[in-house]
């Protein structure tokens, strides 16, 4: 199953200059606590400006570099391969960022971690293809600074 985990501003903001633009204790409680143990897969410009590498999370990483190589972690240079193969898996896959990678693997997600971020902040990146009437809420949670949901995709009719 594929899914994802993002925060992002009421503009749909993520990134700044490559990082994320909030620093909110928080926020990232809930992130280690939806991740650890878990698959998470992030583009490379995502990997390679974390502060620090993410300790007991399987990940896998999209590079378009075919020489591309990181110790500890699995190297793909075809996401959408990636995702057709695992997106009838009962393990799941989480997506975490950046925006490319989200944007391809939107239409295979059928579960979502957000953190909704109530101030707005400086941004140049953006989760734009998210629609929030492609989701039902599981689960909220309440803080000062944000929204936690946990969504499933509405099933399409056919």
């Amino acid at each position: 199953m594929i899914s994802f985990s993002v925060a992002f501003d009421p503009n749909k903001g993520i990134g700044y200059k490559n990082v994320m633009p909030w620093h909110i204790k928080e926020e990232f409680k809930i992130f280690r606590r939806n991740t650890m143990f878990k698959n998470i897969v992030m583009g490379q410009t995502t990997y390679d400006n974390l502060p620090g590498k993410l300790k007991d999370r399987y990940i896998t990483v999209v590079s378009i570099n075919p020489e591309y190589k990181a110790e500890g972690v699995e190297v793909t240079n075809d996401l959408i391969a990636f995702l057709k193969e695992h997106e009838n898996d009962e393990t799941e896959y989480i997506i975490c960022g950046g925006a490319s990678i989200y944007r391809q693997a939107y239409p295979y997600a059928k579960k979502a971690y957000i953190s909704f971020i109530k101030k707005e902040y400086e941004v140049d990146t953006y989760f734009d293809v998210y629609d929030e009437n492609d989701w039902n809420v599981v689960a909220q949670e309440e803080y000062d600074e944000f929204i936690f949901r946990e969504l499933e995709r509405k099933q399409v009719a056919e």
